[in-house]
């Protein structure tokens, strides 16, 4: 068995450079990539699979349960566990899904184009297959790895996490390799901070404590830089810190991420982020603000984000609602008079569902809006799911109304597709 362990260490340090590409997730397909001569069907794979609270298709994760209080993370007691001869530390498992849909397209402004038509006829075929194992030879040290092999406009196959977890001293985390890592509350707006943890390789320490955790962060991206000795430097790494506590039932974190160094020769500096977030349950909601603001050189941009979610899962059918408003100011955009009007941006998203419904109890809605106020565009869209409507399979319906202060008529676009989907 430890040849086993060490054969599955080595390949996480030998093939990871290989497979630098992860493979698509849900949120990266898009009808456009499958469709190519389909302009404009991107977004309607949004409707295709209900399993990411980024889109409207996560109605799964817009009804997980609000935490009512904060609960600080504290140190588990570690077990050493001794395996029998008939127990094993490895584990193997996989997932499997396939979509196969119909879509349509109505753009009222291509009404005067000779090459183009105002409907678009599309089609969508998505399949991927993941396999995942785990090495675990006690509560102290495990090794955790995936392969997905997909079918997306064309196949690929990459690594998409290889990364060991350690508890060192009883008291402190230690976890590297490759996987992505994320900070915050922000349920549909991605916090920047570790937005781009999963493209490269990191080394993350926590310290959990009574009140709070402490951790810090290493990161290297090896698609940027490269895999050989000269490009793995320290100037090449970005340096990421945070720190958390709960006070009164309110959680407080705040956070700093120094970015690589800039190019030789030139006058610009690392670019440096900071931030404070707050989360604290009012009335049953979860309710959370986030600021983040850049330096370079002097102070480059803000982004402040503020929002509320609530689940009702007490009766029949569950509601579930969230909302987030954004903020940002760029000085950069300011001090350049052909920019200056884009240097304020208001931005909104809002998410609601309906789930348990019909005479089976399997049937959900949702609807998602988002709004640019500076742009005066945005759009709508609308899904409608029947779960297990054949075995292993959803049927999903949506629709996407895009609008914007230069159309007369919005952008139509319809979907329908069959969804299969098996864990094992």
């Amino acid at each position: 068995m430890k040849k086993v362990l060490l054969s599955f260490i080595a390949f996480t340090l030998v093939v990871l450079p290989v497979f630098a590409d992860e493979a698509p997730t849900e949120s990266d397909t898009t009808i456009e990539s499958i469709m190519t001569q389909t302009e404009s069907l991107d977004e309607l794979s949004d409707f295709e699979d209900f399993d990411d609270i980024e889109d409207i298709d996560d109605l799964d994760a817009l009804f997980e349960d609000a935490e009512e209080d904060i609960v600080a993370e504290e140190a588990p007691v570690p077990k050493v566990e001794q395996k029998t001869e008939n127990s094993s530390i490895l584990k193997l498992t996989g997932s499997f899904s396939s979509k196969l849909g119909v879509a349509c397209v109505y753009d009222d402004t291509k009404k005067n184009s000779e090459t183009e038509t105002v409907f678009t006829p599309g089609g969508l075929i998505d399949i991927s297959n993941t396999l995942s194992i785990s090495a675990k030879p006690s509560d102290l040290f495990g090794v955790y790895g995936s392969m997905a092999a997909g079918f997306s406009g064309k196949f690929a196959l990459s690594v998409s996490n290889l990364y060991f977890n350690s508890l060192l001293f009883d008291a402190v985390y230690l976890s590297a390799g490759k996987k992505s890592i994320s900070w915050g509350n922000l349920r549909i707006f991605s916090t920047p901070v570790l937005s781009d943890s999963g493209s490269g390789i990191s080394c993350e320490i926590r310290y959990p404590w009574k009140l709070g955790t402490l951790t810090g962060i290493v990161l290297y991206d090896y698609n940027k830089y490269g895999t050989s000795s000269s490009g793995f430097t320290w100037k090449n790494m970005s340096f990421a810190a945070a720190g958390d506590i709960t006070v009164f039932n309110t959680n407080i974190n705040a956070f700093v991420r120094k970015n690589p160094e800039p190019a030789a020769n030139t006058d610009e500096v690392a670019e440096v982020l900071t931030g404070l977030e707050l989360k604290r349950t009012i009335f049953g909601f979860d309710t959370y603000v986030q600021g983040v603001v850049y330096f370079e050189k002097e102070f480059k941009k803000v982004i402040a984000t503020g929002g509320f979610y609530r689940l009702w899962d007490s009766f029949t059918p569950n509601i579930g609602i969230n909302i987030e408003y954004r903020y940002t100011f760029d000085q950069t955009l300011a001090k350049n008079e052909n920019t200056k009007d884009k240097a304020h941006s208001h931005l909104i998203n809002t998410e609601f569902g309906v789930k348990k419904i019909g005479p089976n109890k399997n049937m959900k809605v949702g609807v998602k809006w988002n709004h640019d106020f500076m742009k005066e565009s945005g759009n709508v869209d609308i899904a409608f799911i029947i779960s297990s409507l054949i075995p292993y399979a959803d049927w999903t319906n949506g629709v996407k109304i895009t609008y914007d202060k230069d159309r007369d008529i919005p952008k139509f676009e319809f979907g329908s597709a069959l969804s299969f989907s098996v864990s094992y």
